[in-house]
């Protein structure tokens, strides 16, 4: 009866361990399905992958590999030599060193290069990957990817380049630019917009804001006035002048210009401007007011300072001249020699013409010269002298008038004719003065020649139709028109032809002037060929980023801190049943019933964006338009402006639902096989707990009866004696066969060898679908100090704690450790995850109650040591099993 249900519970396993068996082979068979698709993507994905066996040299390259490296797949073999040879030799060296660092495990392998075709085309290639390592960390395979970014390098230097020779052009125009939005108040300041100010481009903010803050006091309600009233009519030219406050804390004088810049669409919601430190011109308009003012006052109160000399003293003087020479009242300088207030360089020529003033040989002397004040400070002076009698003495009368403001006007008008000079013939900017009526060039400056392949002999003194700078008549006519129309031209998009031929766009501005009695115009230009071509490439980027994003099947989106989407793909659209253009601009809550969700991607976002940390999300659920929940593996980056805050959310998210179910039914499959091994280990106990102890007890009663027998006559005794042999060796077998049946059945778990090999592979076996690194160090000698009982509860203890860490720590890299210390043996269980407090866990499931109880049973110390994101140490320490033999199964 009990052999009976000893071979049922046999079969009842044996079909137990076929269906798992089954199921391993819908497993693999699912694994590979999964590569395929893989396979797939990376082609959609024009995404060139290898791998390096490191010991034999193959390399395994896929089919966009070979066209990256413009090479037919399949006809031709890449090597690593072939790659080797096809580096340009200025990286060679470059790209064998970043090799070299990933093999010793100093840094990742991902660089740039440049690779030369079989046809001698140049390419730029973006190339990362990962070293694989054996149990004892030696490199033995190394497998990445490539991607061709040729044209991406290309239209990155072309933008650097245009952004360049624009910074280089408004810094030595000395022109700082500013973009106003007014529907979102958004602006912009350039970088030399900030550098008149005293600022760098990081100290003040990009806020309209910022600008009124700087306003002097007096300026801002007239300013702001202003510029509301302009944006409200929109009519005539911006422009106008404030007072904006320096770093340094003094204010500057700026003049502002503006015009609204009309959109693709017609709209009118953006305002261009420039502005100009005009703060020397300012005071110099100040100082010419200031010598008017001073010069009408000496006109009504004598505009010249009145002397008497006479025997070369000062006998009179008005209380200007008694000024002009440092004294507040005139009877501080009388009778004080006059030659005390005219400079000694003079002193000689002085004296010939008072000679020749009292002797009659001149009637009136003019001339500058240099007085002194009372305190010795030089004046420069305009005197006229004639002869008088003071007293019946002859004597000079003296008009003397400070010539100070004149000599400072005149070299103020000079130092500026020659700022205007120098600023017109370095300008980078063309600049020509011509004839309004016939378009003849009066003077070009040498940016306008260079740009437009002339020197000065061939333009100047001819029309600009004969020389043939417009691309057509009409459009000079328009040009002409426009500016005795409107009086001036403002960044006016015109066509003009170079020497050469070629025809190139400009942005024009004119105002028209009078030189010589004829009307003629100040025309400054500003070459925008290579912003508009740069203009053009941006768009295609644009559209192709588009497609790209739009083939990807994960989800990609950028939110703003309201949440509203500003990127999104078309995976996420259709998730959420719409379009990209309709979700553009909407949230979340706009197409997500689920408002748990929609919460907890706005907390995510926010602590995103506020620590601007990276936040790796590894399951996250959303519910999508039809109602069906999905799960997700989510990456989510902060975007920052120029002053390190983060203004929106970048995000990818992978559709994981697929591996959630399959998570879920190999977690069934492990909690059904998991009973099963411990039914075994009952059904192992109660055999022997149970039957092997009762058949012992009945060898035990049999051998009390061997006494009673030997009272027996003796061949009756003898007889009794054999049957009785003959029953105890028949149960010592019975015995021995149980024995053999529990030993049976414990041996399943460790089929395959010895301790260290049956642990090896069941850790690999764990391991091997997932994407952790997973290492066994096991100290081959510790096996000898285990027996078959230690070593099936330290399988179970391992599998345990394996799962866990496989299921729940997030982990990149888990390490299974098994060494023998002095007088005992240590097993580790460790991992690099998200770790927990191990105080928070009771009554949560009993995997850690029974690797605890299992540990007991081997005589050993159990312990968890975990912290929050500090990953997870288990440690078992044993006492050596002295008596056990090395273990074979």
């Amino acid at each position: 009866m009990r052999s009976t249900s000893n071979f049922s519970v046999l079969d009842l396993l044996r079909r137990r361990v076929a269906e798992l068996s089954r199921e391993l082979a819908e497993r693999d068979s699912v694994l590979h399905e999964r590569t395929r698709h893989l396979r797939v993507a990376q082609s959609l994905a024009h995404l060139g992958s290898w791998d390096w066996e490191i010991e034999s040299g193959e390399v395994r390259c896929s089919n966009e590999l070979y066209r990256i490296f413009g090479r037919e797949p399949g006809l031709h073999h890449i090597t690593f030599e072939i790659f080797l040879s096809a580096l340009l030799p200025e990286d060679h060296d470059r790209v064998v060193a970043s090799m070299n660092d990933a093999l010793g495990g100093k840094a990742p392998y991902d660089v740039e290069y440049r690779i030369v075709r079989p046809n001698g085309e140049i390419r730029t290639i973006h190339c990362c990957g990962e070293v694989l390592r054996d149990d004892n960390g030696k490199p033995c395979r190394m497998s990445g990817s490539v991607q061709d970014i040729t044209e991406r390098k290309h239209i990155e230097e072309m933008l650097r380049s245009s952004q360049e020779k624009l910074r280089q052009a408004l810094q030595a125009s000395g022109i700082g630019l500013w973009d106003w939005n007014t529907e979102t108040n958004e602006v912009v300041f350039s970088e030399e917009w900030k550098r008149q100010l005293g600022y760098e481009e990081t100290e003040l903010s990009n806020s309209f804001e910022t600008w009124e803050l700087l306003l002097h006091p007096d300026d801002h309600d007239r300013a702001i006035a202003y510029m509301q009233g302009y944006v409200r009519q929109r009519q005539g030219e911006y422009r106008q002048e404030f007072r904006l406050r320096h770093k340094d804390g003094t204010y500057r004088w700026i003049e502002a210009r503006a015009s609204f810049v009309t959109e693709a669409d017609g709209g009118q919601i953006r305002l261009l401007g420039s502005q100009t430190d005009i703060t020397d011109r300012k005071r110099m308009e100040e100082a010419v007011r200031e010598s008017e003012d001073r010069y009408r006052t000496l006109v009504e109160l004598s505009p010249s300072g009145v002397f008497v000399f006479c025997e070369e003293r000062i006998v009179y003087v008005n209380h200007t001249g008694a000024i002009l020479m440092g004294a507040r009242d005139p009877k501080e300088i009388l009778q004080q020699p006059m030659f005390d207030f005219i400079h000694p360089d003079y002193h000689q020529d002085v004296r010939e013409n008072v000679k020749r003033l009292l002797s009659g040989g001149v009637s009136i002397h003019s001339a500058e010269r240099i007085y002194l004040t009372k305190d010795g400070t030089p004046i420069p002076v305009q005197v006229e002298a004639a002869r008088i009698t003071w007293n019946g003495k002859p004597a000079i009368l003296g008009l003397v008038s400070d010539v100070t403001d004149r000599k400072q006007a005149e070299e103020a008008l000079r130092a500026s004719e020659e700022r205007f000079a120098k600023a017109f013939k370095t300008s980078p900017y063309p600049v020509v003065i011509s004839e309004i009526d016939t378009g003849r060039l009066v003077e070009v400056n040498d940016a306008a020649c260079q740009q437009l392949g002339y020197c000065k002999e061939e333009v100047e003194g001819r029309s600009t139709l004969e020389i043939g700078v417009w691309d057509s008549a009409e459009e000079r006519t328009r040009f002409v028109d426009l500016l005795k129309r409107a009086g001036s031209v403002r960044n006016l998009e015109v066509k003009l032809r170079s020497k050469e031929g070629e025809v190139r766009q400009f942005l024009l501005s004119s105002e028209p002037i009078e030189l010589n009695g004829k009307r003629c115009s100040v025309t400054v230009g500003e070459d925008i060929t290579d912003r508009k071509r740069a203009e053009i490439e941006l768009r295609r980027s644009h559209a192709f980023l588009r497609q790209v994003i739009d083939s990807d099947p994960n989800f990609i989106f950028a939110k703003d801190r309201e949440g509203r989407f500003t990127l999104v793909n078309k995976a996420l659209a259709d998730c959420y049943g719409t379009t990209v253009e309709d979700l553009i601009g909407q949230s979340d809550a706009d197409f997500n019933p689920n408002w748990d969700e929609v919460e907890s991607f706005r907390q995510k976002d926010r602590q995103v964006m506020d620590s601007l940390q990276e936040c790796f999300i590894a399951e996250e659920k959303i519910t999508d338009w039809s109602g069906k929940t999905r799960w997700l593996q989510t990456v989510k980056r902060p975007i920052v402006d120029e002053h390190g805050r983060a203004y929106m959310v970048l995000g990818a998210a992978t559709d994981i639902t697929e591996r959630k179910q399959m998570e879920e039914i190999l977690l069934q499959r492990e909690r059904d096989l998991s009973a099963a091994l411990q039914e075994r280990e009952r059904i192992s106990q109660d055999l022997h707990d149970g039957i092997l102890q009762s058949l012992y007890a009945v060898g035990l009663g049999l051998e009390t009866c061997k006494p009673l027998i030997r009272q027996q006559p003796e061949h009756v005794a003898e007889q009794l004696m054999t049957t009785l042999d003959r029953a105890i060796g028949q149960l010592n077998q019975v015995m021995g066969e149980v024995r053999n049946f529990i030993v049976g059945l414990e041996s399943d778990l460790i089929q395959g060898g010895d301790f260290p090999t049956a642990l090896r592979t069941m850790v690999h076996t764990m391991c091997g679908s997932s994407s952790a690194a997973c290492r066994v160090r096991i100290d081959d000698a510790a096996g000898r100090y285990i027996s078959t009982e230690r070593a099936l509860h330290i399988i179970h203890i391992v599998r345990e704690g394996l799962s866990n860490s496989l299921r729940h720590s997030h982990a990149t890299r888990i390490t299974v450790s098994l060494r023998q210390l002095i007088g005992s043996v240590r097993l580790t269980i460790a991992d690099n995850g998200i770790g927990f407090n191990p105080r928070s866990v009771h009554g949560v499931g009993h995997g850690l109650e029974n690797m605890a109880a299992r540990a007991q049973k081997v005589g050993g110390l159990f312990a968890i040591r975990s912290e929050p994101s500090k990953g997870t140490r288990i440690l078992l320490d044993f006492p050596k099993d002295a008596d056990s033999p090395h273990m074979r199964v």
